[in-house]
């Protein structure tokens, strides 16, 4: 995919130079070129096409299609076996995706030197702060590959857009989606085990994570949370970062905390001043998102207490610890929490909250790290009265032996059967959920959060965890008022 913006030429010299080329053949730098890009579907005259290594294809196997399709130029890691004819520009570099993002950003005049960006990292709360600071700082938000997102930052430089507020995943930087640009600011905000069918260790996984620290150039500033090992790390590493936590000595800290499931109040501490806030965000980690939040707003040059107002009027994140209105007196929340430390800050934090009983729903996916799900099992029992096992998304594994793996994870010789039930049909499980719920109770509905669809097999069905439970409370209303 290439966006069609306003026509641009650049000379492949102009585009080229300072790239570390090993080898040219038909080298011509006054070529104009005006489009790149890595898929070769897109390809036309003028083109320049670099072939990546994908994880289901590799680029490679396509130079060809390109030269078929007639680009002036093309870029890859390994000489193909074909003929390269005089009138195509063919260059080797040792990284086809770093010399995809470095080529993107010149061509597209360097948005980043005109857009403030600030990219988020970590394995939980990237998509709380990127959409607070969204809605508060009222701009765009983006995520996508590098010959998407150049551009797009392009068209925000043209409209003037002063803001873009991304989430950067490990996969994103390990894939070098962001190789190049230019941060104003790098937020870190945790990190728990989860995509090691991707990363393998939780090393590799870190390592992928201070990719957006280590990048060249590094960002303007840094945020840190210090309540996480791994920020403490990173801190340790970068003594100019500036830190953010509620457990630990920070540059930015929330004290005097009073969370609750209907919202939150705390004092924010920084350089000697304190200044009280209040959220309708529920429990104690949302208290953590929020003031990762007001710590970047400080360093994007805003004064936090400015946005007290704004905040306050936020009702809540879709799918994340979304609550569901209902007339039966329970708290009912949907959330994305699928990894064993995101399971367990949820439900400590309830347990600290005194309900009467905690009720949680979840699953895992399917052909994903499957070495968590045990973790996730132990960590739903322990803190939960009752809990109902599902199907999350199980693609292509079979949904029995992912709720096996889960099992793995509960105490063996006891007799469970008063407190875990499984129920693979997830619209069922949340009708029995609701069923089982008594006045004062807290429930749960983990995994998917913002997800309309669930993934069965290779079919995409649509699937809204917050409208089933909708239905299933209109169901026990009627039944209520019979």
């Amino acid at each position: 995919m290439c966006l069609a913006l306003k026509e641009l030429k650049v000379k492949l010299g102009d585009l080229c130079h300072g790239l570390p080329i090993l080898q040219k053949l038909n080298w011509n730098p006054s070529k104009n070129i005006q489009k790149i890009s890595c898929d070769s579907r897109s390809i036309e005259p003028n083109s320049l096409f670099v072939a990546c290594l994908g994880s289901r294809m590799d680029g490679h196997d396509f130079l060809g299609q390109a030269i078929l399709a007639k680009a002036a130029a093309i870029i890859y890691e390994t000489p193909p076996d074909i003929v390269i004819p005089k009138h195509v520009t063919a260059l080797q570099v040792l990284d086809s995706r770093a010399a995809l993002a470095r080529l993107l950003i010149r061509f597209y005049e360097h948005p980043d030197q005109e857009v403030k960006l600030t990219g988020i990292t970590g394995t939980n709360g990237k998509t709380t702060t990127a959409y607070l600071l969204h809605r508060l700082l009222r701009e765009k938000t983006s995520a996508p590959s590098p010959e998407v997102l150049t551009p797009l930052l392009h068209e925000m430089a043209e409209e003037a857009v002063e803001h873009c507020i991304m989430e950067v995943s490990s996969h994103a930087l390990d894939q070098r989606r962001t190789h190049g640009l230019h941060f104003e600011l790098g937020i870190f905000t945790q990190l728990t085990q989860d995509h090691l069918d991707y990363h393998r260790t939780m090393r590799q996984y870190f390592e992928a994570k201070r990719k957006l620290f280590d990048s060249h150039p590094r960002p303007r500033k840094m945020l840190i949370n210090a309540d996480c090992s791994y920020g403490r790390k990173l801190l340790h590493d970068y003594p100019s970062a500036s830190s953010f936590g509620i457990n630990e000595p920070a540059e930015f800290r929330a004290v005097d905390i009073e969370p609750s499931f209907q919202g939150c109040r705390f004092k924010l501490q920084h350089k000697g001043k304190t200044s009280p806030f209040q959220i309708r965000l529920p429990m104690r980690h949302n208290i953590s998102n929020v003031l990762g939040v007001l710590a970047a707003l400080e360093l994007l040059g805003y004064c936090p207490s400015d946005f007290r107002g704004s905040l306050l009027e936020i009702p809540g994140i879709p799918g994340r610890m979304e609550r569901i209105a209902n007339a039966h007196a329970l708290e009912i929340f949907v959330d994305y929490a699928h990894t064993p430390d995101a399971i367990e800050n949820v439900l400590s934090e309830a347990r600290k909250l005194s309900p009467k009983r905690i009720l949680t729903l979840f699953g895992c996916g399917g052909d994903r790290d499957a070495s968590k799900r045990p973790l996730m099992g132990k960590a739903a029992y322990q803190y939960s009265d009752l809990m109902i096992l599902t199907s999350d998304n199980p693609r292509s594994e079979d949904p029995e032996a992912i709720l096996r793996d889960i099992k793995t994870g509960l105490p063996h010789g006891k007799n469970l059967e008063k407190k875990v039930f499984e129920i693979l049909n997830r619209a069922e499980a949340i009708e029995k959920l609701i069923a089982l719920s008594e006045p004062g109770d807290v429930l749960f509905v983990l995994g998917k959060g913002h997800e309309d669809y669930q993934i069965l097999g290779e079919r995409k069905i649509p699937f809204d965890d917050r409208l089933v439970i909708q239905d299933c409370l209109k169901r026990k209303n009627r039944v209520f008022s019979s």
